[in-house]
Order: C-alpha cells, then sequence, then structure tokens
C-alpha cells in the first residue's frame, strides 16, 4: 500500500445473536434440512436445532468450501448469515445451486449494479427486521442487516419485528 492509501476494513466476523435468527423461522418449513454452510458451531444453528430443524453444518476450516464445493449431503434450504465481503459470490452460487435461502445480509445489499442484474435475473425476498442487530454486544451497529431470501417467504417483501429475546 502507497503512503496515503487507505486500506479497507473488511467486518466479516460479525456473529448472530439469537433473536436475529426468529424472525426466519416461521417461514422455514418443519422437517426441512437446512445447510449452515458457514457454520462452526453458529448461533444459527443452534437456534434452529432449538427449534427441532436437522441441521446440517459446514465452514470453510473443515475443507468444505460453499463457494466452490458441492455439499456432501442431501439438503432443503441454505440459511446463513455469510462473509459481507463475499456477499456477491454467496448469492451468486445459492442462486447457482437452485435450493431456497435465507441470508442474513446488511439491507444495502439491495444497492449494487452486480446484485440488481441477480435480482431481476432470478428475483429475491427480503425480510426486513424493524432494528438493527447488534453484532458485536457494544450497540455500535451501523446498518440494519434483514433476511435476503429466495423461494422461501410467502410475498417478495415482509417486514419483522426484531425482539431481542432468548431461543
Amino acid at each position: 500500500m502507497n503512503k496515503g492509501q487507505q486500506q479497507a476494513v473488511v467486518y466479516d466476523e460479525l456473529y448472530t445473536p439469537v433473536y436475529a435468527v426468529k424472525p426466519i423461522l416461521p417461514y422455514i418449513p418443519k422437517g426441512s434440512t437446512i445447510w449452515e454452510c458457514t457454520g462452526n458451531g453458529s448461533t444459527i444453528t443452534a437456534v434452529l436445532k432449538a427449534h427441532r430443524f436437522n441441521i446440517k453444518e459446514t465452514h470453510i476450516d473443515d475443507g468444505i468450501d460453499f463457494l466452490k464445493d458441492n455439499s456432501p449431503f442431501d439438503y432443503d434450504i441454505i440459511v446463513t448469515n455469510p462473509p459481507y465481503s463475499l456477499k456477491n459470490q454467496f448469492l451468486k452460487r445459492a442462486f447457482e445451486l437452485g435450493k431456497p435461502f435465507a441470508f442474513l445480509l446488511p439491507i444495502t445489499t439491495l444497492t449494487s449494479k452486480a446484485r440488481s442484474d441477480l435480482f431481476r435475473k432470478y428475483g429475491i425476498q427480503v425480510l426486513v427486521l424493524d432494528k438493527r442487530i447488534d453484532f458485536t454486544g457494544k450497540k455500535n451497529n451501523w446498518f440494519n442487516a434483514s433476511w435476503f431470501c429466495w423461494k422461501l417467504l410467502p410475498q417478495d417483501l415482509i417486514f419483522a419485528e426484531l425482539k431481542k429475546e432468548g431461543i
């Protein structure tokens, strides 16, 4: 990096609190097998298990890269909080796989040429959360995150209340 240049800060280590998973639960069909493709003992996995969903969890550190590898098991839906710096790649890959999905992403995911092209081609559904999620425990989150879904919600735009309660 040259003097005077700043490196972009990447915020990919944002962990999902329990209360952020709850709004998507009513839209996941009972009996579904869910692939949590960025899990590693994730909160999403814990909440889905607590609600008696069949969860298959993988992580790139375990040798399964969602962006490159096929799932080693059958699944019905992908549910994850992907690394935000890779949201374009995760969305593209999920659309290519052709399975319903729910990704917890910044609401600004709606704004970009590349993503707009994907959303026009495939469609998108958004479960808009009414409050910001505190990913860090410092109550300083500067963006709204919402559930971006495909072939999962009963309509394309739904507004949900975010209740900061446990499982």
